[in-house]
């Protein structure tokens, strides 16, 4: 079946290099060819934010001590990119540079990129630009993330500012496959822009967030996606608790304790996690916080070094640095706290392992250095430069790296009763929020303005191939019995009728592949309702007339079980009375937590409820993400509470028509924080009145040319439709397809809706 996992870029990308050169062209024409084996090892990258070890470390020799940001004689500047700034930490692989920024800002086109640079001169060799839509995340945080480059095919990885993730081919730029996470499985991209790093292990690339999802993951949890990376066909499905407080960027590291390989991160619940990579089992927990884990723990062997700056678990004290050991394996696997030094608020940077000693900055920029055995506060906040810190450590070549949020940057040395202070300095009119990184002997310090690469005539760096950092796993000799089942893809979605033909997916309690002939029977469970389809070996079929609607297949064999769920949504068009419905259709996505049905004016009505903490302002998503030229509409009304009214919404193509309550207006918008392009209007109305919204999506003329225009009508449900429409909108950099959806912000006030349908245009 066709897979919306697997499409062609969706929206328009402008890449100028394919006109600028011949150059170019020559690389379009090898964009298929992956990088050799062989070129990697000539090559010292950083292909991951904390760098090939996971611990921000490097095996390096004769790098600068002291650099001057003006440049000139003697200053250690390589080169600088007075146009590449923010926070995003850049990566390098192959010689490339790699980073996420804002294209365009301040125009009707602003949006996202990612952008390739030669890594010894700086030169621009790509750019992919993409859109940024339904998003809450404001323009000046986009790349608060990170790509993350694959050392085997070549390709780079980022996950936008509004969930879409992208593999993108690390020579030409082009897009290989992405997925919008926000439509189809509910990611949530927030204001603070947090959003999650992803990470490459063996065949897999692995991305997290708090995704409120459907059927029994309704509710916001801190998940893990497991998918394969040449095709991005989702692998596994798992998660942390449910509930979280916060969303996250803590990043994750992939490791080996006592045999087994563990992706190690701290999560949005306040604990840090431990999960087998390949299977997505949870392993251990720790709750070291009451809110989310922003800074990435540190492992070192098996210990764990974590620190936040929020409230402790238990009494009032903000902060702490907390040290866990993880022992044993498979379901044995447990944690256990080893020391603890609390009122240390370190909520951003992470530190560095350094001779048995782990070196920290604090949020107010001071440097504390602890015994890693024992937890004795060798140096105690200690002032060095700056007051404010947000990036992350580098220590390499016997010295530490920092880059602080002020603008003030140091190089230290360790020494025996602390460190020494080599150099320090300020860039002006500018901050770090990027890390340094290191990579072929060059420094590359990211500041919000300017990137800098920094190099010494003799500096140089150990080649390393990330997959040798990981540690030995036990022989799969050891642990040959079957205990866990993939069943893939883990996720799908069909139409009536159509079929999907899984595979399944043999591990060990440590969760490594096994090559067995198990004798697998496969189950299938309606998630709406008992029967939407059946499975003949390892084919399932959705039942012709099953409707909106999902299943759980589980496969077994001997003890050990594994699932895959499946939604069934048919073609348009689609009507929603929820006449006999207790919950919101299970198929939908991000709905179930939010909304609730019950009986408004003697009939069932969609309510979005504004009793749920931190979901007041919500989305939900109907179907597939390919639809195009369609028009969403139905009859909504608003309670008013406090004063106040809600906030009251249709989705189509990417694009929301909101009813704003309080401002008594009309918007049709793309990017909510951002407003690139937006068309509002006054619309006074007012609350338990029913009101018929409709909204049409229409696609003018062809790529790369397409422009989407955008109508809304609203009118009392009890009158006639006019004619006209009440609003409209162009947008000249075009979301072309997406799922319909509804929108809403019921902080304040109930939400009413019935009588949904999404018909194609015709």
């Amino acid at each position: 079946m066709p897979s919306l996992f697997q499409t062609p870029s969706l929206f328009r990308k402008r890449e100028s290099w394919l006109a600028s050169s011949m150059l170019a062209l020559l690389i379009v024409a090898i964009a298929a060819i992956s990088v050799p084996q062989s070129a990697q090892a000539e090559n010292a990258d950083w292909p991951y934010w904390r760098g090939p070890h996971y611990d921000g470390s490097a095996k390096a020799t004769n790098l600068a001590e002291d650099w001057d940001p003006d440049g000139g004689d003697g200053s250690n500047v390589l080169w600088k990119r007075e146009d590449i700034g923010g926070p995003c930490t850049p990566i390098v692989m192959n010689q490339r540079l790699y980073t996420i920024q804002r294209a365009l800002p301040g125009t009707e086109r602003e949006s996202e990129k990612v952008v390739c640079l030669d890594a010894k001169t700086g030169e621009t060799l790509w750019e992919n630009q993409y859109n940024v839509w339904l998003s809450d995340v404001p323009a000046e945080r986009i790349g608060w993330s990170s790509v993350v480059g694959d050392q085997e095919t070549g390709n780079v990885y980022v996950l936008g500012a509004c969930d879409i993730f992208l593999c993108i081919n690390g020579e030409t730029g082009e897009t290989v496959w992405q997925i919008p996470l926000h439509e189809q499985f509910g990611m949530l991209s927030t204001y603070g822009g947090r959003t999650n790093f992803p990470i490459i292990h063996e065949d897999l690339v692995i991305i997290s967030g708090i995704i409120i999802n459907w059927g029994e993951f309704a509710k916001p949890n801190h998940r893990l996606l497991g998918l394969d990376k040449r095709t991005g066909e989702i692998v596994w499905f798992s998660g942390t608790r449910d509930l979280p407080y916060d969303t996250t960027y803590s990043a994750p590291s992939l490791v080996t304790i006592e045999g087994q390989r563990q992706l190690i991160l701290g999560a949005g619940d306040g604990a840090i996690w431990g999960f087998q990579p390949r299977t997505g089992k949870p392993l251990w927990n720790k709750q070291i916080s009451r809110r989310g884990i922003y800074a990435t723990p540190l492992v070192v062997g098996d210990k764990v070094f974590a620190a936040h700056s929020e409230e402790n678990v238990s009494g009032s004290s903000m902060g702490a640095i907390v040290a866990m050991k993880v022992s044993g394996t498979g379901d044995e696997t447990k944690v256990e706290e080893l020391w603890r030094r609390e009122e240390v608020v370190a909520g951003y940077s992470e530190p560095v392992f350094v001779d048995g000693r782990v070196y920290l900055v604090d949020d107010r920029c001071k440097m504390w250095i602890f015994d890693a055995e024992t937890g004795e506060t060798v140096v105690e906040r200690k002032a060095f430069v700056g007051s404010r810190q947000r990036s992350a450590l580098l220590y390499a070549d016997d010295k530490i790296y920092v880059l602080t949020e002020n603008g003030r940057w140091a190089v230290v040395k360790p020494t025996e009763d602390g460190f020494e202070v080599l150099s320090k300095g300020r860039v002006d009119d500018a901050d770090f929020a990027g890390s340094p990184i290191v990579a072929d002997g060059r420094l590359y310090f990211p500041s919000s303005k300017t990137l800098y690469c920094v190099a010494t005539e003799n500096g140089s760096q150990e080649s390393v191939d990330m997959a040798s950092t990981m540690g030995d796993e036990t022989p799969v000799s050891e642990n040959p019995d079957l205990a866990q089942i993939l069943v893939v893809p883990a996720e799908s979605i069909v139409q009536p009728g159509e079929t999907v033909q899984l595979s399944t997916r043999f591990f060990n309690r440590l969760g490594q592949p096994l090559d067995v002939d198990a004798d697998v029977t496969f189950e299938v469970q309606g998630a709406g309702k008992q029967g939407a389809g059946k499975i003949e070996g390892s084919t399932f079929t959705a039942d012709a007339d099953a409707s909106h609607t999902g299943v759980v297949i589980t496969a077994s064999a001997g003890d050990a079980t594994g699932t895959a769920r499946i939604r069934i949504v048919p073609p348009l068009p689609w009507k929603f009375t929820f006449d006999g419905l207790k919950d919101p259709p299970v198929s939908w996505v991000g709905a179930r937590y939010r909304h609730v049905i019950r009986d408004v004016d003697g009939s069932p009505a969609l309510v979005k409820i504004s009793t749920i903490p931190k979901g007041a302002r919500s989305r939900a998503w109907m179907g597939p993400s390919d639809l195009s030229e369609y028009t969403i509409a139905a009859d909504v009304r608003g309670a008013r509470d406090n004063d106040k009214l809600p906030d009251i919404g249709l989705t189509a193509h990417g694009y929301v028509l909101d009813l704003m309550g309080q401002s008594q207006q009309l918007q049709i918008r793309t990017w909510s924080a951002q407003l690139r392009m937006a068309e509002t209007i006054d619309f006074p109305w007012k609350e338990d009145t029913w009101y018929r919204m409709k909204f049409r999506a229409e696609i003018e003329s062809e790529p790369p040319a397409s422009v989407t225009v955008l109508k809304g009508k609203v009118w009392p449900r009890d009158e006639p439709e006019p004619k006209e429409w009440t609003i409209t909108a162009r947008d000249e950099s075009p979301n072309l397809n997406a799922s319909p959806g509804l929108y809403g912000n019921a902080k304040d006030a109930e939400i009413y809706i019935d009588n949904v349908e999404v018909t194609a245009n015709e």
